[in-house]
C-alpha cells in the first residue's frame, strides 16, 4: 500500500511537471508563429523557482510568466509539489484528514489573459492530493473580457 501511494504521487507530480513543460512550450509556439507573421519579437517564459519554507522540507515547486507578449497579456503557468500538516481547525473539512492531518499534493495552474479583449481570460488547474485518501480535483472557466449585451 505504501509503495502503491508512492508511485502514484511520483507519477502524478512527473506528469504535471512534464505538462507544464509542455504548456509553456505551446504558448511560445503560439506567441513565436504570431511574430514570425508580424515581424515582431516574442516574448518568452521567466521561469523561477520556489519552496513552501525554508525551515522544513515541504516541497516547492516553479512558475512561469510571460508579460506583456505579442498574442498574450500575461500567462502563468505554475507547477507545485508539497506536503504538510492541515491545521487544527481545517483538518476535519478536508477529505481524509480528519484523524492524520498530514497531507501531499501535487497540481499544476495556468492563467491566461489575452492581448484582444474579445478572448476570454482563461484559467486551469488540476491536482493530486493525498490524506489517508487520494483523489484528483480541478476546474477551469473562462472569463468574458467585454460585455455581452445579447
Amino acid at each position: 500500500m505504501i509503495q502503491n501511494t508512492y508511485l502514484k504521487k511520483n507519477l502524478a507530480s512527473r506528469w504535471f511537471s512534464l505538462l507544464q513543460q509542455t504548456i509553456c512550450y505551446e504558448f511560445e509556439k503560439i506567441e513565436t508563429e504570431y511574430g514570425k507573421r508580424t515581424n515582431q519579437k516574442p516574448k518568452f517564459f521567466k521561469k523561477k523557482k520556489w519552496k513552501k519554507s525554508k525551515k522544513k522540507n515541504e516541497g516547492g515547486g516553479s512558475f512561469s510568466i510571460i508579460k506583456n507578449g505579442l498574442v498574450f497579456d500575461s500567462v502563468g503557468v505554475n507547477f507545485s509539489e508539497v506536503s504538510g500538516k492541515f491545521h487544527k481547525k481545517f483538518k476535519s473539512q478536508i477529505f481524509g484528514a480528519k484523524k492524520n492531518p498530514n497531507y501531499w499534493a501535487s497540481g499544476i495552474s495556468v492563467v491566461a489573459h489575452m492581448k484582444n479583449p474579445k478572448i476570454p481570460a482563461m484559467h486551469f488547474n488540476t491536482r493530486f492530493i493525498v490524506t489517508s485518501k487520494k483523489w484528483f480535483g480541478g476546474g477551469m472557466d473562462a472569463t468574458q473580457c467585454i460585455k455581452d449585451d445579447s
